[in-house]
C-alpha cells in the first residue's frame, strides 16, 4: 500500500512541524496532495491514524484533498491561487493544543 509508505515518509517532517508550534496534542491536519502519487486520501487518512498511535497526534482528524494536473487550490496563509501539478504534499494546515 503506497498510502502507508508515504504516511510514513511525512510522519517525521509533521512531529517537526508540531514541535516548532510547541504543541502539547495535535488536534487536526489538512493537506493538498497531487494525484499523481496515486494516492486514496481515506486510505492516506487511515494510515497516518494508524502512525499516531501512542503519540501526541492520536485522535487528530486527517483532511486531506486530492488534485488534478491543472487544478486551481488555494496556498495559504494569504489563499494565493495556485495551478496544480499533480505532484503536491502540501501541509495546509496544522492544529493543536499547546
Amino acid at each position: 500500500m503506497h498510502e502507508h509508505g508515504l504516511a510514513k515518509e511525512l510522519w517525521p517532517q509533521l512531529q517537526k512541524i508540531a514541535e516548532s508550534q510547541e504543541f502539547a496534542r495535535v488536534t487536526g491536519i489538512e493537506m493538498i496532495v497531487g494525484s499523481l502519487h496515486g494516492v486514496s486520501a481515506d486510505f492516506l487518512a487511515h494510515s497516518f491514524e494508524h502512525a499516531f498511535e501512542g503519540s501526541n497526534f492520536e485522535g487528530a482528524t486527517v483532511q486531506i484533498a486530492i488534485v488534478d494536473p491543472d487544478d486551481e487550490y488555494a496556498v495559504p496563509p494569504a489563499d494565493e491561487p495556485a495551478v496544480a501539478t499533480g505532484w503536491e504534499l502540501l501541509v495546509t494546515r496544522i492544529e493543536g493544543d499547546k
